[in-house]
């Protein structure tokens, strides 16, 4: 899925990405969201917005997907009193590595996408169109406004790609006040939501 050895990265502690603490945009999916089905998080990490959204959500399944062994145990053990939460090691893109345990109804993006080579947005765009039935929803935070030097990751994704690659398969809602996010993140993200057609 990457270039990149995730396993060496949290071993070694570097991993500027890890807050250690929830995405602050989540707050926003229970004021819009009425979910049914259950939640799917790839590249979960640690598992901090794994753990939120178990917690905020307790009648759904919750499955966490990572590459990296490290980050999956740790977030094993963070969501280990929370019985609806499952945690992989895998690859999201490959289905015979792990399956959710119900169907799905909401992919929470956070740290995957902009992660994941640029090569790979079209085969992201198919994956969570496999996964998600007609009126499902994939909301995330993605980086629509950083100076990537072409070096990430993170990978930069302007607005505008982001709704040519998603808008064949989803109807696209960005919402517009501004976002709750890490300090040093202010205009850098746009929280989407996104419902498969």
């Amino acid at each position: 899925m990457s270039d990149v050895d995730w396993e060496f990265r949290y071993q070694n502690e570097d991993t500027p990405w890890d807050k250690g603490v929830p995405h602050p945009a989540l707050d926003i999916l229970l004021q819009k969201i009425a979910l049914s089905g259950s939640i799917i998080v790839p590249g979960c990490g640690r598992g901090w917005d794994l753990q939120w959204l178990a917690r905020a959500y307790p009648d759904h399944s919750v499955t966490g997907i990572d590459l990296s062994a490290s980050a999956v145990h740790d977030a094993a053990m963070l969501c280990k009193d929370l019985p609806m939460v499952q945690v992989r090691q895998a690859d999201f893109f490959d289905e015979s590595q792990w399956a959710p345990l119900h169907p799905p109804g909401l992919i929470w993006e956070h740290t995957c996408f902009c992660a994941i080579p640029p090569s790979l947005r079209d085969s992201y765009v198919a994956r969570v169109a496999q996964l998600l039935p007609s009126g499902g929803l994939l909301v995330g935070v993605f980086f629509t406004n950083i100076d990537d030097s072409g070096a990430g990751p993170p990978w930069n994704c302007p607005l505008s790609e982001l709704e040519s690659r998603f808008s064949p398969c989803f109807f696209i809602e960005k919402f517009s006040a501004a976002l709750p996010t890490f300090p040093n993140r202010e205009g850098e993200e746009s929280l989407l939501f996104m419902t498969r057609k």
